[in-house]
């Protein structure tokens, strides 16, 4: 799994996931904090990434824009970055199923709590 750390997720989750995961840089890591999704869509499509976000925006991109990249968004997702790390890591083989060879779906929701 390559990930790459939407804006609105803090930075300090990438140290819980790059354990499991091939790569994970945070947008502000790559010069994009402030960047539109769009932007933020094209860089993680040239660059082999998946996104992970809070932001709903990205299901926009999924529909009109295809995949990938795919976009894992978590919803309800307001909690210190421990517990965020402790939701996602419970669910890594879905993660690692849905980021992995599939191509049918571009979008996981996740809903904490």
């Amino acid at each position: 799994m390559r990930l790459l750390l939407d804006e609105n997720v803090s930075w300090r989750l990438a140290a819980y996931l790059r354990p499991y995961c091939a790569a994970v840089v945070h947008v502000r890591e790559v010069g994009m904090e402030n960047s539109p999704d769009t932007t933020i869509w094209r860089y993680a499509r040239q660059h082999g990434y998946d996104i992970v976000t809070k932001d709903e925006d990205f299901l926009r991109l999924v529909v009109t824009e295809g995949f990938p990249p795919r976009v894992v968004a978590v919803q309800n997702a307001q909690v210190p970055v421990a517990r965020l790390a402790e939701f996602l890591l419970a669910r890594l083989p879905q993660l690692q199923e849905f980021l992995g060879e599939q191509t049918e779906f571009g979008l996981l929701l996740l809903r904490v709590g």
